[in-house]
């Protein structure tokens, strides 16, 4: 960013209150203290994605600051985690890791194969639309759910709302979870609905960890009644170390890796810096900026899509 001329770039992992007090935009994730104390700011750009934590902070109100995170920017590496995920728990790829730390010639027996699933996409932003892109060779049937009803996006057969889960669940063979956290989405696949799924399906969690009843779901893999779990999300992070999940030998637990912002994926690290360039950009010539979060949904506007 350091040849954009009209700005003077200033990092620091602890800013001081001199340091706050200069600023006007905060490039990355400030802590609440931080905004409350930078009396000039008049834009926060998140660093990632998820911004329902921001949204909740009265300062932007208060202050009128503009908020806008990196939605459009994690679709790749988070769908590939999705896909890669899939045919692990399918081809039975961790049992096997297990066993050859163990030194065991084993053979897991039956697999199971995308092609031709029913998957069901909870969530059909970027990550979403990007899961159901790299889905659609394999030639399933793909649903999405929408909050609202809208128009089928690229890649869909068809979407639902709230109103339809329980039926799409249970005869989904895949279930992708994608959605940010929001009094809506917290403990959506709670007992009830997990009692719903085949019992041979999937389940895959990589958009925000409350969406899921852990407990709930380590009873149902142990009793063997899903074929396998993949979790990048939990609640709380880091999952406790007593928790049953980690001892499923058909659940792939992931330290929130799929959708790294930096240090994970060259692609990833070039779209949320030109996201950023862009904006900063736009914002030197009164222009709207992409990605701009909507403080009472916690979710980017729909029409300010990068």
């Amino acid at each position: 960013f350091t040849d954009l001329e009209g700005y003077h770039f200033e990092y620091s992992a602890m800013p001081d209150e001199a340091m706050l007090l200069r600023a006007d935009i905060i490039l990355g994730n400030p802590k609440e203290e931080w905004i409350n104390a930078a009396k000039n700011i008049r834009w926060v750009q998140l660093p990632f994605a998820g911004s329902d934590n921001y949204a909740r902070m009265p300062v932007f109100r208060e202050r009128g600051i503009l908020l806008t995170n990196l939605s459009g920017a994690f679709g790749q590496s988070i769908s590939e985690v999705v896909l890669g995920a899939v045919l692990s728990l399918y081809k039975h790829l961790p049992l096997y890791r297990d066993h050859q730390r163990a030194h065991e010639w084993v053979d897991e027996g039956w697999q199971e194969t995308p092609v031709g699933k029913k998957l069901l996409i909870l969530g059909a932003g970027n990550i979403g639309a990007a899961v159901a892109k790299l889905f659609r060779p394999f030639g399933c049937e793909i649903i999405g759910l929408w909050r609202t009803p809208r128009e089928i996006p690229e890649h869909f057969d068809r979407m639902i709302t709230l109103d339809a889960l329980d039926q799409a669940l249970s005869e989904a063979d895949i279930i992708v979870g994608a959605l940010p956290e929001s009094a809506a989405t917290h403990k959506l696949l709670d007992r009830r609905r997990l009692d719903l799924l085949k019992k041979k399906a999937v389940l895959v969690n990589v958009g925000r960890g409350g969406l899921i009843d852990h407990d709930a779901l380590a009873d149902k893999l142990k009793r063997k009644e899903l074929w396998g779990a993949a979790l990048d999300v939990t609640d709380p992070e880091p999952l406790p170390k007593d928790h049953p999940l980690w001892d499923c030998p058909n659940a792939l637990i992931t330290p929130h890796i799929s959708g790294g912002s930096f240090g994970h994926l060259i692609a990833t690290e070039e779209t949320l810096f030109d996201i950023c360039r862009t904006n900063l950009i736009h914002w030197q010539q009164g222009e709207k900026l992409f990605n701009r979060v909507d403080l009472n949904t916690g979710y980017r506007v729909p029409e300010d899509r990068y």
